[in-house]
């Protein structure tokens, strides 16, 4: 029996005779590769149809007078997110006195549906008294393949009781979510130079011969600025078409087959279904995905600027 699972845009709903509709899927460059006879095979069967759109919807209450978040929040260095209090709020809470009444508004905001799971499934995400689930476990089920309906079956409660907890719970937790990405986009970038500057710690030499090397150090930090600067202007599409074609060099501190991962992510699969099949989390995974591009972007550079030279 055939089976696909691909990411699609829904286009349009067309109403047709006798009380049919027919359902538009646009699936990019990429999206059925190696599922277009699967596919086939399916054309007029019955089919089962299940679809959950990749970006979820929150509202933010917006001051009106500012047009600031009512709720921000800080990430420390754990990853745990939590409220902040502007002090005038906190300074009424110490003394007891009511919140002063300030004029408020509702804003819509978009998150990508795979940061937010990424964040429960992280196990950094709040609990509420009024949403009694294990939402970690819920996620991280639906994503190894278990349906809802399963999961609702056990927790005894209808299906669509149990995708309508789930939403609720994202929505919630979006805000959240999206401060803890930034935290752990911004580790993702730190992370190599705390490493550069516990190696220079760890081998510190001479201040004459630091004096004297003063010349060459700033050539090296000249060129490796100038080659991090080239590797950023590397188109994004070109650098997969060059990892996808098996050139890129193999990096001993990439524990991962990216040419091959790659693949699956553009056939439509996310990091973390792609994470939970090999048994890593995906946290680990895109952080590596991340210092990957960069060093494939940085060889290609590199090649790019040894051929030049070399023209020349």
């Amino acid at each position: 029996m055939p089976y696909i699972d691909f990411k699609s845009v829904v286009k349009k709903v067309n109403l047709k005779p006798g009380g049919k509709k027919e359902i538009v899927l646009e699936v990019s460059d990429n999206g059925l590769d190696g599922k277009l006879d699967s596919l086939s095979e399916m054309i007029d069967c019955k089919v089962d149809v299940s679809m959950e759109s990749l970006i979820v919807n929150y509202n933010v209450t917006i001051n009106a007078k500012t047009n600031e978040p009512l709720k921000t929040y800080k990430v420390d260095d754990k990853g745990v997110v939590s409220e902040v209090k502007p002090q005038g709020e906190q300074i009424e809470a110490d003394l007891g006195l009511p919140p002063e009444k300030v004029p408020t508004k509702e804003q819509t905001e978009q998150a990508e549906l795979e940061v937010i799971d990424e964040f429960i499934t992280s196990g950094m995400s709040p609990s509420y008294d009024d949403l009694p689930y294990d939402f970690q476990s819920i996620i991280k089920r639906k994503y190894d393949g278990e349906t809802y309906m399963k999961m609702a079956s056990e927790l005894g409660i209808s299906s669509g009781k149990i995708v309508e907890l789930v939403d609720e719970y994202r929505k919630r937790v979006a805000p959240l979510a999206m401060k803890w990405n930034e935290w752990r986009q911004g580790k993702d970038k730190a992370d190599p130079q705390n490493g550069k500057d516990k190696a220079d710690g760890d081998n510190p030499e001479p201040e004459a011969k630091q004096e004297n090397d003063g010349e060459s150090e700033q050539d090296d930090n000249s060129q490796t600025t100038g080659s991090e600067e080239t590797a950023a202007t590397v188109d994004k599409e070109a650098l997969e078409q060059f990892i996808l074609s098996g050139q890129a060099p193999v990096f001993a501190d990439i524990p991962f087959d990216f040419p091959s991962l790659l693949k699956r992510k553009l056939a439509g699969e996310t990091w973390m279904q792609i994470a939970n099949s090999i048994g890593e989390s995906s946290t680990k995974m895109q952080s590596a995905w991340s210092k990957y591009k960069k060093l494939v972007a940085e060889h290609m550079a590199k090649s790019n600027n040894d051929g030049e030279q070399g023209a020349a």
